[in-house]
């Protein structure tokens, strides 16, 4: 499997841990029977915990296209320093941007998203030579 393809593998793996963050804290806040329903009743989240379901809404918002380019690029045996470096940048930035996101860092929130946008970008370019 190609250093893009793990990179791939290792963000959906943090995207399960982002879904486990949000179910223990829909959890603790409304109770076990509440998030069993359809929680169409439920009061707003707030503060932190309104900031992890965001960023883990986020973290998916950008994990499609990656993932769309990454098996892109490896259907067509694509895989060179850039591809391997942009998916590493990728996961590195939205592991930064979940961070900032939940700390409520607004600046580097922002910055790691656009490094993760750039790091799809490059691999992206790469499919089009």
């Amino acid at each position: 499997m190609s250093a893009e393809l793990d990179m791939l593998a290792f963000g959906a793996m943090l995207s399960l841990a982002l879904a486990v963050v949000t179910i223990v804290i829909h959890g603790a806040r409304f109770g076990g029977p509440a998030i069993r329903g359809n929680r169409e009743d439920y009061p707003a989240l707030t503060g932190v915990a309104a900031r992890v379901v965001r960023a883990h809404t986020s973290f998916h918002e950008a994990l499609l296209p990656f993932a769309i380019v990454v098996v892109a690029a490896a259907l067509a045996h694509i895989s060179n320093d850039r591809t391997v470096a942009a998916a590493q940048v990728f996961v590195a930035s939205r592991i930064a941007h979940a961070s900032f996101y939940i700390g409520g860092v607004r600046i580097l929130r922002s910055v790691s998203f656009y490094l993760g946008l750039g790091s799809t970008i490059v691999i992206a370019t790469q499919l089009m030579r």
